[in-house]
This record gives C-alpha cells, structure tokens and sequence, in this order.
C-alpha cells in the first residue's frame, strides 16, 4: 500500500520539534491548562493532516481510475 504524506506521530513529532525551539516558554508559560491546551492543539493539526492526507490518497485513486 503507498502511503502519501505524513500520519498522525509523524505531524506530532515535526510540531514538538518546533516548540522544542523555544524551551524558555514552557518555563514561563508553566501552567498545566496552557499545557494541556497546546497537547490538544498539536494532536488537532496532527489530526487535520493525517485526515487531509488520506483524503488526498483517496482522490488521486479515484481520478486514477477514471483513466
């Protein structure tokens, strides 16, 4: 099976990676509701592309097989 694009852990490890480029918000930001909003946030966008890839996937099937 091809897969195209990236799947969910692979979105969530790029996004961390980001974050992980500025350590001295966690330190000023430390608060587990800010914490706990940007898990939600990063796991949504990891989510929106891994559900865009597979929609993506499915359309080029589907035009493939319209040839």
């Amino acid at each position: 099976m091809i897969h195209y694009g990236f799947d969910k852990y692979e979105a969530e490890k790029i996004l961390k990676k980001s974050l992980d480029k500025e350590p001295d918000l966690k330190y000023y930001m430390n608060n587990d509701y800010m914490e706990k909003l940007v898990d939600i946030l990063i796991e949504g966008i990891a989510n929106v592309i891994e559900e865009n890839n597979k929609k993506v996937e499915e359309d080029v099937k589907r035009e493939l097989r319209g040839f």
